[in-house]
């Protein structure tokens, strides 16, 4: 296990007897190394370490052939120069490596690396219109292909009868989205993850051995009988010409419903056509609820995720917009009743719009959001790999620009009733960001601000969790 040591300054790797937790130290971290990976023996072979030198944040692989080797540098990388390079796994022998990289194909594709030439060997798979994800591991830690999304999870097997065991519980389970999610090292016993827009994730155990099978838990129980609201999945082109995708929840009954846009957070994560919890509460609320992959959205390739880069509260701002009227174009939903609710980047969005566009909401929710773009950005405690993705941060022209599309000076734009939530043990986005808001805007906006003690970013804990929901229904049956 990798724990951090006092002698190293740094994670190193320790073999620990777990009847005596008797530590002893297995590899010395000399390389400032952040991340350790083993093989499928247990041997560590591979270290990652991200570091900042100036303005870069660079990654750097270090891998050795043999257990008694020194840790020799394999690649470096800055951060959003060149092209990627993600080490997932290594094959049998250990002298070449599985990667993930955008090379010649513009999305991540899977590569098979020579080690010791230095070299790419070949592509072994890659897909027109999404990135590949990450790596697909067996129960023995072996890498066995690869996966991607496109409204669901998609997987690649090296071996066909992998997949074409998946196929057949697939077929067992009609109408859902199945995803393997452990396997015996036989591959006889399996437990596989079955979900929908509008039904909740189960698993079901597969015995092959016994030709048996059957469901074993559900993720919510208590909403496995709940009727759900289907998920519809939309494009359009932007104004100028950018395909933009998402999706969109209408609720039951509800002619022309008020609308919810709730755009995601990352902002290099992205929305899937599962069923979400949050968004099914919406519509049960009589809500529709839109959601948005503007660009800079990851899983979609390079090119879209990087037309995202510098363009907080511009371009990836726009597109919000314009799928906000694309749909209204539709005149399925409300001409006048709309809000905007978003969580971290998300709640930056709403903030946002909140000055850009008073008109366009009769509410506006951040949660654990961001109101002041400049000092996120020169909080070096929280500084890693995206802040380069806002602003280039050797251009003190430009960070003094970010003021500009910051929220919190512009209150006197806003029109629109705001709620703020956020935890005070939120480490991605300081709570900071919404009580500075708060206190500049208590005496000018119609503001409510929820602080709620020991939350984290996520609300991952029960009691936070609840208070979010129960002070965002709150908020929305009052003003819309």
């Amino acid at each position: 296990m990798s724990t951090y040591d006092f002698t190293d300054e740094g994670y190193s790797v320790f073999k620990v007897n777990l009847k005596t937790a008797k530590f002893e130290k297995a590899v010395n971290n000399v390389n400032d190394i952040d991340f350790w990976y083993a093989d499928r023996k247990g041997r560590v072979r591979v270290g990652i370490a991200v570091e900042k030198e100036e303005d870069n944040i660079n990654r750097t692989i270090w891998y050795r052939a043999a257990e008694q080797d020194e840790l020799q540098k394999l690649h470096t990388r800055t951060y959003g120069v060149g092209e990627t390079f993600d080490l997932i796994g290594l094959n049998e022998q250990g002298d070449k490596a599985y990667v993930l990289s955008d090379r010649e194909t513009g999305f991540q594709s899977l590569w098979l690396y020579d080690i010791r030439k230095g070299e790419f060997e070949e592509m072994l798979f890659t897909h027109p219109e999404y990135d590949l994800d990450g790596g697909l591991l067996d129960s023995q830690g072996e890498l066995i292909g690869s996966y991607y999304y496109d409204d669901y999870y998609r997987s690649y097997y090296f071996d066909p009868a992998d997949g074409e065991q998946e196929a057949a519980i697939s077929a067992v389970l009609k109408g859902l989205e199945v995803t393997v999610v452990s396997r015996s090292a036989d591959k006889k016993r399996l437990l596989a993850m079955a979900v929908r827009d509008d039904k909740v994730p189960a698993y079901f155990y597969f015995d092959l051995s016994k030709n048996k099978g059957g469901a074993w838990v559900s993720q919510y129980p208590q909403l496995s009988r709940t009727p759900m609201q289907p998920v519809e999945s939309y494009a359009f082109d932007a104004s100028d010409g950018q395909k933009i995708t998402g999706y969109l929840t209408m609720p039951k009954g509800v002619e022309r419903p008020a609308l919810i846009v709730y755009p995601h957070g990352g902002p290099h994560a992205r929305d899937y056509r599962y069923f979400d919890p949050k968004v099914q509460l919406l519509a049960a609320k009589g809500y529709a609820v839109l959601q948005v992959n503007f660009r800079g959205s990851e899983g979609f390739g390079t090119a879209f995720e990087t037309a995202g880069y510098y363009q907080w509260g511009k371009r990836m701002q726009q597109d919000v917009y314009e799928a906000m009227d694309w749909l209204l174009a539709s005149g399925r939903v409300s001409q006048t009743k709309a809000c905007i609710v978003g969580a971290s980047y998300g709640g930056y969005v709403a903030l946002t719009a909140a000055y850009q566009h008073p008109e366009r909401f009769d509410c506006v929710v951040s949660v654990s959001g961001i109101s002041d773009l400049e000092e996120l950005v020169q909080d070096e405690e929280r500084q890693d790999s995206f802040i380069g993705n806002i602003v280039d941060l050797t251009d003190k022209n430009a960070i003094d620009q970010l003021a500009q599309v910051s929220a919190i000076n512009y209150l006197d734009k806003i029109k629109s009733p705001v709620l703020l939530i956020h935890g005070t043990k939120d480490t991605r986005v300081n709570y900071g960001q919404s009580r500075s808001f708060y206190s500049k805007a208590k005496s000018r906006l119609d503001i409510k601000y929820i602080e709620i003690k020991d939350g984290t970013h996520f609300f991952d804990d029960y009691e936070s969790n609840l208070t979010f929901i129960r002070e965002l229904d709150s908020f929305l049956t009052k003003h819309l």
